[in-house]
């Protein structure tokens, strides 16, 4: 079935050129075949467009009513055409992104204002939220994750490697004492991270294997850089994201516990609701993350030196 958009393309041709050859020519046709779609076309519409002679076409009256009608149609669907390839090949529009708080401030933030310079006509909405936000049901473009993938629904691009390890405060540990293995955990203080599934227990990995304690302490919360700063305060031992805790670590307000052990590596994502058609201001903000956030990450190369982190930490 001829759709009524080459219907009308071939009408207009048939009008510019005032020949069926020409018309075919430029359309990639054959003559017979533009003769037989203007036929359709004047068919469909119960009367006739074309007037038809041996030396020359001209238009009936019909015709030249459909045609002066149907003229702005035509340039609308070629702008409109014109403006979807060049969206294809220059993202634009609103970019919404979902990051959790402590990583967009940190390290996110700054990466999308980059993005902006790059991509002028893009404008981006960043939310910074710890909850877990449903992409399709929340209206997000995209989300930046770190750790586990629950939703299948989601395509999910890996960036790179997310390292957890202990830390603690000097002033905390000349109190206390500086632990040697893991199983001395539970002998100290701690400051939990209630958004782990189980705050209470520890799975540390180091040269005896895996090695599951139960610890606890005064003090938790389900953000991160609350539970970095109860550390700095000398609260107790916690575990800390080296992206989080990478600062603290360089000046030396908290130093690693256990430099042997650490937390299974878990990674960051980029995540959107799906690969299929995926629009291009997406598509192009996951390939410059991708580019941006590399093994070894940036926080992770600015902490070899640092005691406790030797040149073959980072790494995937």
């Amino acid at each position: 079935m001829v759709s009524e958009t080459l219907e009308l393309t071939v009408f207009h041709s048939v009008v510019k050129h005032s020949s069926y050859a020409k018309a075919a020519e430029e359309l990639l046709l054959s003559p017979s075949g533009v003769s037989r779609i203007v036929s359709r076309l004047e068919e469909r519409l119960g009367a006739r467009l074309v007037q038809r002679t041996t030396r020359k076409l001209s238009l009936t009256e019909a015709g030249q009513a459909f045609y002066a009608r149907t003229s702005q149609i035509m340039i609308d669907l070629a702008e409109a055409e014109a403006e979807v390839q060049e969206t294809a090949l220059h993202p634009r529009g609103n970019l919404r992104v979902s990051v959790a708080v402590v990583f967009g401030q940190m390290f996110i933030g700054e990466l999308l204002d980059q993005l902006l310079h790059t991509y002028p006509e893009l404008s981006v909405e960043l939310s910074l939220t710890d909850r877990f936000v449903d992409l399709i049901d929340d209206g997000m473009d995209l989300a930046i994750r770190i750790g586990s993938l629950p939703d299948s629904r989601l395509m999910a691009r890996r960036l790179c490697t997310n390292h957890r390890v202990l830390v603690a405060s000097p002033e905390y540990l000349a109190r206390r004492g500086v632990p040697t293995h893991p199983s001395e955990l539970a002998d100290h203080d701690c400051v939990l991270f209630n958004s782990f599934a189980r705050p209470r227990e520890w799975k540390l990995h180091g040269p005896d294997g895996p090695v599951t304690v139960n610890i606890s302490g005064r003090m938790a919360s389900n953000n991160a850089d609350v539970v970095a700063s109860s550390a700095k305060r000398g609260h107790g031992i916690t575990v800390g994201a080296t992206l989080v805790v990478g600062p603290a670590l360089r000046s030396g307000e908290l130093v690693r516990v256990l430099s042997d052990w650490e937390f299974e590596k878990t990674a960051v994502f980029a995540l959107y609701p799906s690969a299929r058609q995926l629009s291009t201001k997406v598509r192009a903000t996951v390939d410059f993350l991708a580019k941006n956030l590399t093994d070894p990450p940036r926080w992770d190369r600015e902490l070899v030196g640092v005691p406790g982190f030797t040149a073959d930490f980072h790494g995937p």
